[in-house]
């Protein structure tokens, strides 16, 4: 019997097949991690844009008027231009039908802001928020 040395083809083929699971799990990970990263910086933006959407309503509003005076159409319309029909925008792939601003029928001072950044709907970010009422008491 003659002693050998070193691999033989079988071993180093096995070693390569160890060696390729291992980089593709690395790939898989590196890739989840690029999502997640993407992900996250859309929510980033989504709050700067719901944030937006409350200063521009809150622009509106005059001392002696009620919040019955915001035209939230407007408000939404332009807000749309910046946020969602801009190509230079981050939000540029949002659902523009389901990104709405939205003021609640009792209470005309609280407002929602929604922004659907796909079509899942864990993927979507509402902004509550209320505007003082800046009537002029007698």
């Amino acid at each position: 019997m003659i002693h050998q040395r070193g691999f033989s083809l079988i071993e180093a083929l096995i070693a390569l097949v160890v060696l390729s699971v291992g980089l593709l799990g690395v790939a898989a990970m590196q890739l989840k991690a690029l999502q997640s990263a993407n992900a996250g910086y859309q929510r980033s933006v989504a709050s700067v844009a719901a944030v937006d959407a409350y200063e521009r309503l809150w622009a509106t509003l005059q001392p002696g008027n009620n919040c019955d005076v915001i035209v939230v159409d407007e408000v939404q319309e332009k807000w749309r231009d910046q946020w969602l029909n801009n190509d230079d925008s981050p939000l540029r792939n949002a659902l523009e039908a389901q990104s709405i601003i939205d003021q609640a029928s009792d209470d005309r001072c609280q407002f929602t802001v929604t922004l659907a950044l796909s079509n899942d709907d864990n993927d979507k970010l509402d902004y509550f928020f209320r505007l003082p009422n800046l009537e002029v008491l007698p």
